[in-house]
């Protein structure tokens, strides 16, 4: 089959069946500026997917587009299964802990998301994927340094129409989504979908542990297999002519065995490991053991409703949301059948957000001011099962309480004897309120052992000003230059082990950008180049590592950081049929200052400077790394479209390079646990025509065509380390009819 399709996919690409005339890329229209505009004249570094390049490729959640945007790096989160780490610019969070916050915003239907924590969910029927990178502090607000990424729902159509396409391919793979348009009368419009999908895993799950250690069989389920369905309503209501209201539900659950841990080291130890060696190896497996079952189940639902009223002058929008997430991940972090490592996590997660705009536009002035409130409260316990370092079975339980308000205004001014000169001033005050507390015990016997724990509180407030120039050089060419800042607020360690860290906060992290970059379309509209620098100055990160000796996440504040880069983003339709596009991201971070504790590596090498002994404060700003920032990542495609049977048969290749990159920022677990480079190369064939009196759709389609072995992320815990492998090659086919 892969032989086949690749064959196939080049014969296509390279035909000669195109025609000599060039075909119009397609103009981009975002609301990434809280109203509509053409994506050329938006004075921010953005990527914008449409509804055409999600339908080909099937895109449905952030782990999805991670390898389509310049300086965006989004995987699985180590220690949590059901959690992202996403990372743009080289701002990053990477501990899924509930009072941390993330540096990249995520948003549906302009409602704020809130944790990475269940963060893996699907999106039905997607209009477009906004991303903006640099930091979006005025219109977005808290935890927006890195950027912010929106997804932006389709309407419901004023039609009755719908499609239903079914799926199947490698390991049992079988997918069915419905989705249809039900107009209620020329003023009310309401759509709803259906998605589900189930395939085996990847890593096929044997049973040693009753003949090793005569514990309990595992999970029927192989790890990494897929086990999730997802629901979505809308409803789209004209009250008036001035008043619109807009309500959308979407639901999405799981019930999966995470992707297998799997042993890539172990340090001999005379009668404590000489039983698990020979499970270690650094090539990707294809079977594994475990003592008990994994889990990776997720609950995650949301409403947001947009009221929007509409005159000649001015537009007023109402935008409330509510988002839950419920999480239980169990994870055998040993890679073996012995009982060694066990976690597990239960989350719950409640938010709520409302948002009011005022918006106004002339001829030379357009204005947005708001007013936001946010809330947020929510519990993790945190079972941790260590008898490889001799520990019973502790169990943590900690939660928050959060509230933010926040005002900010935007204006955008082009002065009347400056048609082609537009400058853009924002601000954004802010004000949050926390609250954390934790308690820690041995349930064995009762016991807790930090009860005097109290609630830890903190307050904060921010002002974040942004200004841009934006100049349209031509009708082709615009140039612009943009000064920014982001902010997050501080927060407390509730993983920790230390009191002093439980009620003491990091400070709050802010970023100041400098940007400047063009946008060009040429006269034929066939070719697109999109280009920006920038430099982050970063104050006080935020920096999570592990502990091994207290088997928790240890946070700090980085003193300062300094990070610069690039973004090309190039689209050329080189004829009718045939276009070739690539993306570019390039990173170059390093730290100002950093203090850290010096600590042999995983390997006993003392990686400090010469005098430092272990144990010694010292600034490590020359031995840290920055977490998933690859210095250099790019993806190109060719795609190319004949007439074939009364249809349309197009051909698509994608080939997605990541550069090596470090998980962790300390040497102790960057050592053993860096990410080579590695490069993914998905094909897919799409004929797309009438079949009797319906549209068809059939795709067949092959992800990681040359079998890449590649790792995604991973732990070091000492003793052994342990490294989670991307999906092998997997190929399928879809079919899809609308009616």
């Amino acid at each position: 089959m892969k032989k086949s399709l690749i064959s196939t996919s080049i014969a296509l690409l390279a035909g000669t069946i195109a025609l000599p005339s060039f075909a119009q890329l397609e103009e981009v229209i975002v609301t990434a500026q809280k109203r509509e505009q053409s994506l050329a004249d938006v004075p921010v570094s953005i990527t914008a997917i449409t509804r055409d390049t999600i339908e080909t490729l099937g895109i449905a959640n952030a782990q999805d587009i991670g390898a389509l945007t310049p300086n965006l790096q989004i995987s699985d989160t180590p220690g949590n299964s059901n959690g992202l780490t996403v990372n743009i610019r080289g701002s990053v969070t990477i501990n899924p802990a509930l009072t941390l916050e993330a540096t990249v915003g995520l948003y549906v239907d302009g409602v704020y998301v809130g944790k990475n924590t269940g963060g893996i969910f699907d999106v039905m029927d997607l209009e477009r994927v906004e991303v903006l990178r640099g930091p979006q502090g005025t219109l977005y607000g808290k935890n927006t340094l890195g950027g912010a990424i929106n997804f932006v729902s389709r309407r419901p159509s004023e039609e009755l129409s719908g499609d239903i396409k079914v799926g199947a391919g490698e390991l049992s793979r079988r997918a069915v989504r419905i989705r249809a348009d039900i107009p209620i009368s020329d003023s009310i419009r309401t759509s709803f979908g259906y998605a589900q999908e189930k395939r085996d895993g990847v890593v096929k799950n044997i049973d040693f542990s009753n003949v090793i250690t005569g514990a309990n069989p595992p999970s029927t389920a192989d790890f990494g297999n897929i086990d999730k369905q997802s629901f979505r309503f809308a409803i789209d209501a004209d009250l008036s002519d001035s008043l619109n209201a807009y309500y959308s539900y979407d639901s999405f659950e799981t019930d999966q065995n995470p992707r297998f841990f799997q042993m890539t080291r172990i340090v001999p130890v005379p009668g404590l490991t000489d039983g698990i060696i020979g499970w270690d190896s650094p090539n990707r497996f294809d079977e594994g053991s475990l003592d008990g079952a994994g889990a990776d189940d997720v609950e995650v639902s949301g409403h947001a409703l947009t009221l929007t009223y509409t005159t000649d002058d001015y537009t007023i929008r109402s935008i409330t949301g509510s988002r839950s997430i419920e999480t239980y991940d169990v994870l055998d972090w040993d890679a073996t059948p012995f009982h060694l490592l066990q976690t597990s996590r239960d989350v719950e997660y409640d938010s709520f957000s409302q948002e009011l705009q005022f918006l106004r536009s002339s001829d030379n002035l357009n204005y947005v001011a708001g007013i936001y409130y946010f809330t947020e409260d929510g519990r993790t316990i945190n079972p941790l099962d260590l008898p490889l370092y001799g520990s019973p079975l502790l169990a943590t339980e900690y939660g928050l309480d959060n509230t933010s308000w926040a005002v900010f205004t935007q204006v955008d001014y082009t002065p009347e004897s400056m048609s082609d000169l537009t400058v853009t001033i924002g601000a954004r005050y802010s004000e949050e309120d926390k609250e954390v507390y934790r308690s820690f015990g041995i349930p064995a016997f009762g016991l807790t052992i930090l009860d005097n724990f109290k609630p830890a509180k903190e307050s904060y407030d921010n002002f974040s000003p942004s200004i841009a120039l934006n100049y349209s050089v031509s009708d082709e060419l615009n140039v612009y230059g943009r000064v920014a800042r982001g902010w997050k607020a501080g927060v407390f360690n509730a993983e920790s082990n230390n009191p002093v860290e439980l009620s003491t906060p990091l400070n709050e992290e802010t970023v100041t950008s400098y940007e400047a970059g063009f946008k060009f379309r040429n006269a034929s509209g066939n070719l697109t180049l999109n280009a920006a620098v920038f430099m982050n100055d970063i104050q006080d990160m935020q920096i999570s590592r592990f502990n091994q000796q207290e088997a928790a996440s240890v946070f700090s504040n980085a003193g300062a950081a300094t990070i610069t880069g690039a973004e090309i983003e190039f689209a050329y339709a080189l004829t009718e049929s045939t276009t070739f596009g690539l993306n570019v991201g390039i990173l170059d971070a390093e730290y100002d200052e950093y203090i850290d504790e010096c600590r042999l590596d995983a390997n006993f090498a003392n990686p400090c400077p010469a005098g430092v002994a272990p144990g010694a404060l010292f600034d490590a700003k020359n031995i840290n790394s920055f977490p998933y920032t690859p210095e250099l990542t790019y993806n190109a495609f060719l795609q190319h479209g004949m007439q074939l049977a009364g249809g349309t048969l197009t051909a698509r290749l994608d080939y997605a390079y990541t550069d090596d990159f470090s998980i962790f920022p300390d040497p102790y677990n960057t050592v053993n646990t860096n990410i080579d480079s590695y490069g993914l190369l998905n094909a897919r064939l799409d004929w797309e025509g009438e079949i009797g009196s319906q549209d068809v759709r059939i795709g067949v389609w092959s992800k990681n065509l040359t079998d890449e072995e590649y790792r995604m992320n991973g732990i070091e815990w000492g003793l052994l380390t342990t490294m989670q492998y991307g999906d092998p090659e997997l190929w399928g086919i879809d079919v899809t009819v609308s009616f």
